[in-house]
Formats: structure tokens, C-alpha cells, sequence
């Protein structure tokens, strides 16, 4: 299909990674199987827009089963879809069954293609075994998309003859009479008797290109298995656009311990970290939403494959005023107000990073940003690693957060770990508006997919002079904000304020704190917390985030491998309890203060 190499299916299905000679996604224009059901459907909503930005006269299709029907996801892609009108041809092989959950199960409709009218574009049903009317049910399609009509369902009515897969065992939904049934209806054999009867095909044919292409399958299976392994350095090498050195370090500790020998990775191929740039040029009092909101306005104007989505990024500017004056100036196609549905933004906003643009998309809240979670783990740090860099994913998800809100539960969340753990996404945690200018252009300049964490509580709350022109932070560079011999506070966000005041404090008690703001969560700055460690011989780590398996156990961890000796007393967290981030008046529990960071220095030099 569309020119794809018989080596290409074989390749894949050998478990081989996207080398070069296996997937060309560029020339095929088709992307690889996706795993989770249904999540890829509003990446061709999003690959959609994005040609129709470009003003390209192409058309996405996305090909997925009934089950999938019944997916949020599905909802999602279906309905930006139809509020966009994008090019977008929705292709669902309906062969009744979701491995073992018959279609009554999945759906009360009285066929799949009537769900497309509730989401304003037509729905149609086609005997999925008759190539023919399958061919004039899709050229339909594309032509009607590429006029501008917008998208078209397909219920492509089938069967599968084979296991959902190997550990389907014997299907007991159904019989052995309705399998018969329905290989009487088999396309192939439907193909062959047409082209027969026009004169088209005979036996002889017939039989000289199966041999032919049972010999090639032979011949390739026994070249691919023959082929070398993939080695241990396959993911590293390729989650990134350069490999960090934490990352390179694991690897090398893998190896040393297992005997191998040591990957020799090049100097251009390892991400290094510079240093802070020299401040320079007229400067402007900002707070920290007015920071990042010239920080996009700067951007926008210079790069136009940059757009914006989410709840109210649009007319209102976003709830917190972030994209204020965006949409006047670079209209609803770029800053673009989307239905309520995070699902939709991340996963549009995927397509979109595929086909070439630099999509920033909002949450309003980031424990709002829950549902988009199988977007983002599943696909947003994953993109790079799949597809070896042919295709990328830069993506900035904004996600304001922490507590100081005083509102209802989700809006104080504080999840930046469940970041820090999923592989292929740059974290960071401004806590300043000047950091904030600095790493938001750092992250719309980035290759790699960036989680960019807001502090509510520090929009209006802070103030200070930043450069007007733009100007990067690099990402894995953290800051010291006050330098001490006593012991090591590190935090950021709201907590890096509470901490600067704790240190303020504990300097009348005669105790020398010197406080470091990570700025990034990942890839985070392993030798400047080291190094500082080495200095005092203690450490508190304060964040709004829970206490077991947060970040500070990470750091607490690495430190404590890397570096025990040095320490002089067992190091400290100073954290959220692992219950759920207070709302209203259970929020001051929430709050991480300069009080409790105090208490947390004192246990530390207690010992």
C-alpha cells in the first residue's frame, strides 16, 4: 500500500526499530501501529489542521476498529473534527468484535456511522468486502475533504477471520456456520472472480506472483534475522534530540555492570548544559504571567509554525490571561479556543507537532490535565524514540499550579513527578519571571516535547525587571539563589520563595543556608546540587508535591548514591503528606512555608 516495502511489514512485525531501510514514515506517509486503542485518533485531526494551516490540499486518514468506537479519545477526535472541519477521513473497520465484546456490547447505535452525525459530518456505511465500493466510498471521501467539506466516517462493515491475537485461544463469540458465511463474502476471492470475468486474472497468474512473493517473504525473513541485535544504547540514543548525561550515565552503569563495553556516544550528540545568559539590553517590571505572555508574543511573531490551544487561549485570553493580546494579533487559526476536552488538546496537538508545527498547548490547571495523561505518556514523549527522530514532537504543555488558589479540588495539584517519571520529556519549573521569559523561549525553540509548569500563586505575586529582548535558560541549569556553608535547601516554584525566607530566618539563629532552585525537574542539575552538597554536608528538599515517590526522593536518592560520604546527617524532605491536595480550607495543609522548611533544616542539623 502507498508504495510501502514488503520489508517494511516484515521488519515490523520482527519487533526491528525504525532503522532507515525498515519505515520510511516520510514516503510511506504512514505512521507505525499504535497500540493503545484509539489514541491516535486525533492525531490525524491535528496532522489535519495542520496542512490546512499550511494551505496544503492533502488529507489525513485515520484507520482504527470498532472497538475503538468506544474510546474518549475517539469522542475527542471526532468532535475537534467537526468543529475544525478538518480534512480528516475517519476509517472504522467494523468487524463486529473487540477481541471477545460483540458490538451490542460496545454500542447502542444502530450502526457506527450514525455517530458521526452528532458530530455535525456525514457517516457512511460500506460492505467492507467489496473493494470496489470501498474505493468509491473513500474517493468520495477525499474529494469532499479536499474541497473544504470537511471530514467523512467510513463504517467499513467486515469480519476477521483470525484470533484477536496469539492468547485469544478458540473464540467462543462465534460460530463456525457464521465463519463460513462470511468467507463466502471473502475480498479476495470476490477480486479474483471479477477480474476474472473481466479477463483480467487466470490461474497462472495468479500462481507465478504468489511464488514470487512467498520466495521474497523468504528471503527477507532470513536476511532481517540475521540481522545483529539492537544494542542496549537504541532508546537512549533516541529519546532526545541529545542524549542528557544522567541518561548517558545509566547507560555506562548498565554496561560497566553487565560487563560491556562502555558506547562511545560524540560530543554532538550529548546534551550539554551552558551557562546562564549575561542580562543585557532595556528592561521591563513584569510579573510572571506578563513574562510569559511576551515571551509568546516574541515567538509567535518571529515563528509561524507556532500555535496555541486549549480552554479560553483564545478571545479571553486564557483564564489567567497568559495568551492576552495573542488572539488579536495572529488570529483563531494560530491561537485557537478548543472544545472542553484535554484528550482533544494534547492529542491534536500531537498531530500537529508531526506535521511540522510547535503547538503550545494549555491546561488550565494541571489537575486538570489528568485525562490527557495517555496522550502524554503514551505519545508526546514518545514520538522521537518511536520513529528515531524521522519524526519529533515538540510540544510545550503550560500547566499552572500549586496551591495559593483557595479554590475546589484538582486546582492546587502539584504532579510534576508523574512527569519526571515518563521518559522523552523535558520538566521545568520556573520560579521567577525572568526564569520564566528565559526557559518559555527555550522551550518553543526545543525539539524535545517540554512540560512547563506555572506557579499560581507567583503570577501576580512577584515582580521584577527582565530583559525586552528575548534571551534562553538552558534547560538542566539550576540556580543558586543564596549561597551558605551550613546545609542545602533545594525547591522551586512557590517553595523556592518559602525556602529564600526560611534561609532569611535561619541566618538570625546563626544557620548558613544556601538555597538552589532546580528550575528544571528533568533533566535536572545532578552537579550543582553535588557540589553544594559537598559544601555543607546537608540537604532538605521542599516541593508541593507528595512526599513518597516524589521528586525530592529522587533527588534524595542520587545524592545518597552518588555522594553518601559526604553527607554529615541523614537528609530531609520537607513535602506534601500523601493524601490529595487540599481545596479551600484543608489548602494551608497543602502549603509548603517557610516554617516547615525551618523545621526541616533543624531535623537535618539535629541529625
Amino acid at each position: 500500500a502507498r508504495g510501502m516495502h514488503l520489508r517494511s511489514a516484515v521488519g515490523f512485525w520482527l519487533g526491528i526499530p525504525d532503522d532507515d531501510d525498515i519505515w520510511d514514515v516520510h514516503g510511506y506517509r504512514i505512521t507505525r501501529l499504535n497500540a493503545t486503542i484509539g489514541t491516535h485518533l486525533p492525531h490525524a485531526v491535528g496532522f489535519g489542521y495542520a496542512d490546512q494551516l499550511k494551505g496544503n490540499n492533502t488529507v489525513s486518514m485515520v484507520v482504527f476498529g470498532d472497538g475503538a468506537t468506544s474510546e474518549s479519545d475517539f469522542h475527542a477526535a471526532m468532535n475537534f473534527a467537526g468543529v475544525w472541519k478538518t480534512p480528516t477521513i475517519f476509517l472504522c473497520q467494523n468487524n463486529q468484535v473487540a477481541q471477545s465484546t460483540t458490538l451490542d456490547k460496545q454500542t447502542a447505535a444502530e450502526t457506527l456511522a450514525h455517530k458521526a452525525q452528532a458530530y455535525g459530518f456525514p457517516g457512511v456505511r460500506v460492505d467492507g468486502m467489496d473493494p470496489l465500493a470501498m474505493y468509491q466510498a473513500t474517493k468520495e471521501a477525499v474529494t469532499r475533504a479536499a474541497a473544504g467539506d470537511g471530514p467523512t466516517f467510513i463504517e467499513m462493515y467486515t469480519y476477521r477471520y483470525s484470533p484477536h491475537s496469539t492468547y485469544d485461544g478458540t473464540p467462543v463469540y462465534r460460530t463456525d456456520e457464521e465463519e463460513t458465511a462470511w468467507r463466502a463474502k471473502d475480498p479476495i476471492l470476490r477480486m479474483r472472480t471479477f477480474l476474472e470475468h473481466k479477463g483480467l486474472w487466470d490461474a497462472s497468474q495468479e500462481d507465478e506472483i504468489r511464488n514470487s512473493l512467498s520466495a521474497e517473504l523468504e528471503s527477507l525473513i532470513d536476511e532481517l534475522e540475521a540481522r545483529p541485535g539492537v544494542s542496549r544504547d537504541y532508546s537512549p540514543r533516541h529519546l532526545f534530540d541529545r542524549i542528557p548525561k544522567q541518561l548517558l550515565a545509566q547507560l555506562h552503569r548498565e554496561q560497566d555492570d553487565l560487563g560491556e563495553t562502555r558506547t562511545e556516544v560524540p560530543a554532538s550528540e550529548i546534551w550539554e548544559i551552558g551557562p546562564d545568559p549575561e542580562p543585557k539590553g532595556e528592561t521591563t517590571r513584569v510579573d510572571l504571567t506578563q513574562a510569559i505572555n511576551m515571551t509568546l508574543l516574541d515567538a509567535f511573531e518571529r515563528d509561524q509554525t507556532l500555535v496555541a490551544l486549549g480552554e479560553d487561549v483564545g478571545l479571553e485570553g486564557g483564564v489567567f490571561r497568559i495568551t492576552e493580546n495573542m488572539h488579536e494579533r495572529f488570529g483563531d487559526k494560530r491561537i485557537i479556543d478548543t472544545p472542553l476536552c484535554e484528550t482533544g488538546i494534547v492529542g491534536t496537538a500531537v498531530g500537529m507537532a508531526m506535521n511540522g508545527l510547535r503547538p503550545v498547548a494549555e491546561m488550565e490547571f494541571a489537575g486538570f490535565a489528568y485525562p490527557a495523561f495517555d496522550q502524554i505518556i503514551g505519545h508526546v514523549g514518545r514520538i522521537r524514540w518511536r520513529y528515531r527522530g524521522h519524526l519529533t514532537s515538540p510540544v510545550v504543555v503550560r500547566m499552572p499550579v500549586g496551591t495559593n488558589t483557595g479554590a475546589y479540588e484538582f486546582h492546587t495539584d502539584s504532579p510534576e513527578s508523574y512527569f519526571l517519571h515518563t521518559p522523552g520529556l523535558v520538566v521545568t519549573f520556573p520560579s521567577t519571571p525572568y526564569d520564566a521569559r528565559g526557559l518559555m523561549e527555550t522551550a518553543l525553540a526545543s525539539d524535545d516535547p517540554v512540560m512547563f509548569f506555572e506557579p499560581i500563586a507567583l503570577y501576580r505575586g512577584l515582580k521584577e525587571d527582565v530583559p525586552v529582548e528575548p534571551y534562553s535558560i538552558p534547560f538542566g541549569r539550576a540556580a543558586i539563589r543564596r549561597s551558605g556553608t551550613d546545609i542545602t535547601v533545594v525547591s522551586w516554584g512557590l517553595p523556592q520563595h518559602e525556602a529564600q525566607k526560611a534561609a532569611d530566618a535561619l541566618a538570625g539563629e546563626g544557620i548558613s543556608v544556601e538555597v538552589i532552585d532546580l528550575r528544571t525537574i528533568y533533566p535536572w542539575d545532578i552537579e550543582t546540587v553535588m557540589a553544594s552538597v559537598k559544601k555543607t554536608g546537608r540537604l532538605v528538599v521542599a516541593h508541593e508535591d507528595h512526599l513518597s515517590g516524589g521528586v525530592g526522593a529522587e533527588i534524595l536518592a542520587t545524592v545518597t548514591e552518588q555522594g553518601a560520604y559526604f553527607l554529615e546527617s541523614p537528609p530531609v524532605r520537607v513535602a506534601h503528606m500523601d493524601v490529595f491536595w487540599g481545596p479551600t480550607q484543608l489548602e494551608q495543609y497543602s502549603t509548603i512555608t517557610a516554617e516547615r522548611i525551618s523545621a526541616g533544616v533543624r531535623r537535618a542539623l539535629r541529625g
